[in-house]
């Protein structure tokens, strides 16, 4: 008599620095021995380049569905649908054929940098933001289409179709093309208001609408794998695989922050701070940015460049062997006992001022200064951060209950955990969820297939619960005043042209899957 099989649904989670493959049950659960994560380094051989080879990585996702099918099989999971993550802004070029014309662009990637500057001293940025919810930066596709453009043009003229990577992997899959509401609410090119392609924003990327995919909802799935694929994955050939959303709006979804009464913040490598509205349309506040998980409900809120990709940077710069113990130093220092000020911008300033051309600077360093107190003072300049981002949403948003910590770096750090509390002076929850995005999406497609109906009325599970302390309030918000000091003496007034273009742009250090070309690793 055959085992019985146990109904399951397969995530996929697309990030920058990984792959990830997991089963999860119709409760929302993630089956941990079904987890398969595939790091892999992205290609930063020329200056502000942060790209892959798309081939490369669809290989790598292959391989992430492989591992955890086959755990799958021998648990006797029975899945009923794919979901899947994909972080936001990805961007590249395919041709008549379907191939790539172009390597795949990360939000990371700078070499826009000029054309970011022209569009803003050109372009009314305030108009353009209203609309999509964006602005001009290097992290959209305005800015990185005129970049193609100036720079591409044979690879441009042979390009038919504009897509993320979301979109490329389903294109192989299933020889089909659309993007989901959510996946084009990060372009830089929809009307995020009416979720259509917005005809201004496309006169700046230079493009027309027929060189982008229909839009459509993420519940508007794809089946039929390809015959390779079919043959490949025979479980999953007919199954409905879900439209790939943001991740930022499935992490929210992940740590049930469902309503805007909870807000959410990850920080991994880099950092960012959201809440989910079930509203068409609303206001978006200047320095916040506004993207949507379907057409019924908006996201908003900031996103950081930095994060632990700084600390991990400080720790590997000084040549630290017992980065644990430092990291442990840093967290017992009293807040703002360092007599630093950081400005975090290692890989330029995303919210709320979106200044390509910030720059990392530490003032106030002496003979008497160690590594704990540097990386102490930058986890406490990258909190500062999270609290203008605060500030900007709750000119739209309420105030929330309490935020919900996501994110390695959160999740694994009292200390960090408890400074967002203090700097933000709000209550913080760290989420149990150790994977958001994943399980997010899990339980989107659950919902989608009548297994999981409770998902919008979800409120967060309560991990350890840390309340802000005035005093410490206090101290911080001197010691913020200060960084906004030192951010107006280096940088003229937001709106204004930016000095200079990047110089550097930030990749994976992981030992892991390298996805450059054979010249950039020679």
């Amino acid at each position: 008599m055959p085992a019985k099989r146990h109904p399951a649904v397969l995530t996929l989670d697309l990030g920058t620095s990984s792959v990830r493959a997991a089963a999860y049950d119709t409760r929302g659960r993630m089956l941990d021995a079904t987890l398969s994560d595939f790091p892999y380094k992205v290609d930063t051989q020329s200056p502000g380049q942060v790209s892959s080879n798309p081939d490369a990585l669809v290989a790598l996702i292959g391989k992430a569905i492989d591992a955890s099918i086959r755990v799958a099989d021998r648990k006797h999971l029975e899945i009923l649908a794919v979901g899947c993550s994909c972080y936001w802004h990805s961007l590249m070029g395919i041709d008549a054929r379907g191939r790539p014309t172009t390597e795949l662009l990360t939000w990371a990637d700078t070499r826009s940098a000029m054309e970011t500057r022209e569009l803003r001293s050109s372009f009314d940025e305030h108009a353009y933001h209203a609309t999509t919810g964006c602005f001009f930066h290097a992290s959209f596709w305005p800015a990185k289409l005129r970049w193609l453009k100036a720079t591409r043009g044979e690879a441009v003229r042979r390009t038919v179709r504009w897509i993320s990577l979301g979109e490329y992997l389903y294109e192989r899959l299933f020889g089909s093309h659309r993007v989901s509401v959510s996946m084009a609410s990060g372009t830089g090119l929809l009307d995020v208001q009416q979720c259509t392609w917005d005809p201004t924003a496309l006169s700046l990327a230079g493009i027309s609408q027929e060189l982008l995919s229909p839009l459509d909802d993420w519940d508007q799935p794809m089946s039929g794998l390809r015959p390779g694929f079919a043959q490949r994955w025979p479980g999953l050939r007919s199954i409905p695989w879900f439209l790939p959303v943001g991740d930022g709006a499935a992490a929210n979804l992940g740590a049930q922050c469902v309503r805007p009464d909870w807000f959410c913040a990850t920080i991994g490598t880099s950092g960012a701070l959201r809440a989910l509205m079930h509203r068409r349309a609303a206001a978006v506040p200047w320095g916040t940015w506004m993207y949507r998980l379907d057409r019924q409900r908006l996201l908003i809120g900031g996103a950081l460049s930095e994060g632990g990709n700084v600390i991990r940077w400080i720790t590997d710069g000084l040549g630290l062997k017992h980065k644990k113990q430092v990291e442990a130093q840093a967290a017992r220092l009293d807040p703002d006992s360092h007599g630093l000020t950081i400005l975090p911008f290692w890989a330029g300033e995303r919210s709320p001022n979106w200044r390509g051309d910030a720059r990392a600077v530490i003032s106030g360093l002496s003979l008497s200064t160690d590594p704990a107190a540097i990386v102490r003072a930058a986890m406490e300049s990258i909190t500062y951060q999270f609290a203008d981002i605060y500030d900007a949403m709750l000119r739209s948003v309420p105030r929330p209950r309490a935020v919900v910590a996501t994110g390695g770096r959160l999740v694994h750090s009292t200390a960090w955990s408890q400074m967002l509390a203090d700097v933000l002076n709000i209550q913080v929850v760290l989420s149990p969820e150790a994977e958001a995005s994943s399980r997010g999406v899990a339980v989107l497609a659950l919902n989608a297939s009548g297994r999981f109906p409770r998902l919008w009325s979800e409120t967060p599970s309560r991990g350890r619960s840390l309340r802000p302390r005035p005093r410490m309030h206090a101290v911080y918000q001197a010691a913020r005043q200060r960084q906004a000091k030192l951010y107006a003496l280096l940088l003229p007034p937001p709106g204004q042209p930016e000095h200079h273009p990047p110089i550097v742009a930030t990749g994976s250090a992981s030992k892991t899957t390298d996805l450059r070309t054979r010249a950039a690793r020679h």
